[in-house]
């Protein structure tokens, strides 16, 4: 399936992305268009994703949490709840509500988009980080998260 969202992604969109390619559709192709795109692009059959408009005001979910509600994945995956919050707060940079996890992947998403080529780059760039965060965030549903390496 084809899937639409706006240029210049970063980590919201990236990660939703991830989610897309990780629980919904492995095959899923995507592409970046202006705001004012959206409308023909899904008109064209793209399905569009983290389709929001920023009001200034805080939102209850990012659109990762979003997408995730939508496809019944929160219910499913407990460990993409709890990714859900690294991501909200991580792209809100400094909203540290739920562990220092979420400053560092803002900070790892905002270097990679400054050494992307272009969105699609940037989304290969982000998926193992997100590969690592969903199983840190396993091990945390599980009760064992902890450094598993030798010291």
């Amino acid at each position: 399936m084809k899937w639409v969202t706006l240029k210049r992604v970063k980590m919201d969109r990236t990660a939703c992305a991830w989610l897309i390619r990780r629980f919904i559709d492995p095959e899923a192709e995507f592409t970046f268009v202006e705001k004012s795109e959206i409308d023909a692009a899904v008109e064209a059959g793209a399905k569009p994703f983290h389709n929001y408009v920023h009001t200034g005001t805080p939102r209850e979910h990012s659109g990762f949490q979003e997408l995730a509600i939508e496809h019944g994945l929160d219910t499913k995956y407990p460990a993409l709840v709890l990714m859900g919050h690294s991501v909200r707060a991580g792209e809100r940079a400094g909203w540290s509500k739920n562990g220092c996890e979420n400053e560092g992947l803002w900070a790892i998403a905002n270097g990679n988009s400054t050494l992307a080529k272009d969105d699609n780059d940037m989304i290969e760039r982000m998926g193992p980080v997100y590969d690592a965060l969903y199983s840190y965030c396993e091990q945390r549903v599980e009760g064992k998260a902890g450094w598993s390496g030798d010291a």
